[in-house]
């Protein structure tokens, strides 16, 4: 039966063009790379090259990808694709790490690390959500911390990929961690890496729960507001975009200028049966209009107005046909969707800045050209995360 199954499967893919095959080899002798694994960034689409280091992954999804290609021993391959580019056969070649972790960084690797710094690295990695309580890193071991005094600045770097138990929404998560920090002078937190999917087996009645959590994972998340904006949805999705704009105190600087034409700049003297007499005279207002003039003067000389953007007003189509972001500043994005109970507020800007590439289904390219604070900051973690080809509905 099982091989019935394979057959089938084979012929099917076989006539169409939406896959990619390869085959995976050792940079320092050409052998071939068993058991390496092969997926396609933040999906559920992925397999392993067999004894002979080949591989054939169907299904690719639509949009702007990339190909992870990571095996224990050797350097990660980022294979960046769009899905117009289907089919391919790709020769990939794999270079062993040279160096030790240690050797990476100037600060030697923390013994106990996991006992010092665990916590932190969960809270900011997995989340501090009701999420991250069900979430479990099977091979802690593999984790190496680096603390640096001088830059008051914890890393972490990992031997292998961590796998990653997410009960919450029931996903089996192997992260291929590249970099993680934590700058606490400056309380940002960046991590990059390669995660890929795989579904946990359950009953009805927990697929059933899972899908339930998996819709409030999605609703006002990054990816979701992205997609609105590709889709120029940000309404009907229960999406606001709110900019911040400083402005001059008009009738201040009005009473301002009222009161230097009324205040003489210098005393004027004149020469009166032979004395000096001061020219100036002293104004006198109304007490309405001092009174008026005093509450108007204590007043900010700006203040900040808010102005509700739409996705027009941040993203366009560059000549290529391709959805970009760019915007200045910082802008508040409020979310709150009565369908699915959620709300939240968050802040968001483009870090060079530079703009952003969008795909239909809400990713974004370069990932670290966005920094997020507010509810994003402390929801957009491991534990809330979601494969690209998630679907809510």
């Amino acid at each position: 039966m099982v091989f019935a199954i394979a057959f089938f499967c084979e012929n099917v893919f076989s006539q169409s063009s939406n896959f990619i095959k390869g085959k995976v080899v050792n940079s320092a002798d050409g052998s071939a790379i068993g058991n390496c694994s092969v997926f396609i960034n933040s999906t559920s689409r992925g397999t392993v090259t067999n004894a002979s280091g080949e591989f054939e992954l169907p299904g690719i999804p639509a949009g702007k990808l990339e190909l992870v290609i990571s095996s224990i021993g050797y350097e990660t391959y980022v294979y960046p694709f769009s899905s117009d580019q289907l089919p391919l056969n790709l020769k990939i070649i794999l270079k062993q790490k040279s160096s030790q972790l240690a050797a990476v960084t100037v600060e030697p690797s923390i013994k106990h690390g996991w006992q010092l710094w665990g916590k932190t690295f969960l809270e900011n990695f997995i989340g501090k959500t009701t999420n991250a309580d069900a979430c479990t890193i099977k091979n802690t071991k593999a984790l190496h911390f680096f603390f640096s005094k001088k830059r008051n600045r914890l890393s972490v770097r990992s031997d292998e990929p961590l796998i990653i138990q997410n009960k919450a929404l029931g996903y089996i998560i192997k992260y291929q961690l590249e970099e993680f920090y934590c700058d606490f002078n400056t309380n940002i937190t960046l991590y990059l890496g390669y995660p890929f999917f795989q579904e946990m087996e359950a009953s009805k009645r927990k697929l059933a729960g899972w899908k339930q959590e998996r819709r409030k994972a999605y609703y006002g998340s990054v990816i979701h507001f992205m997609k609105s904006i590709y889709d120029n949805k940000l309404t009907e999705q229960g999406f606001q975009i709110i900019r911040t704009e400083k402005v001059i105190n008009v009738e201040k600087q009005r009473v301002k200028d009222i009161y230097k034409k009324l205040i003489p700049t210098a005393d004027t003297f004149s020469i009166q049966n032979g004395s000096l007499v001061n020219m100036n005279k002293r104004v006198s207002l109304p007490a309405d209009s001092v009174a008026y003039y005093t509450s108007v003067l204590n007043k900010p000389d700006s203040y900040e107005r808010y102005v509700l953007l739409n996705a027009d007003s941040i993203s366009y189509v560059n000549d290529n046909g391709k959805k970009l972001v760019f915007f200045t500043g910082k802008l508040h994005v409020v979310y709150k969707n009565t369908r699915e109970q959620t709300s939240g507020q968050s802040e968001i800007n483009l870090v060079t800045p530079a703009p952003i590439q969008i795909e239909p289904n809400g990713s974004y390219y370069p990932p670290q050209e966005v920094l997020s604070s507010g509810y994003w900051a402390m929801y957009e973690k491991i534990a809330n995360s979601l494969p690209l080809d998630y679907q809510p509905d």
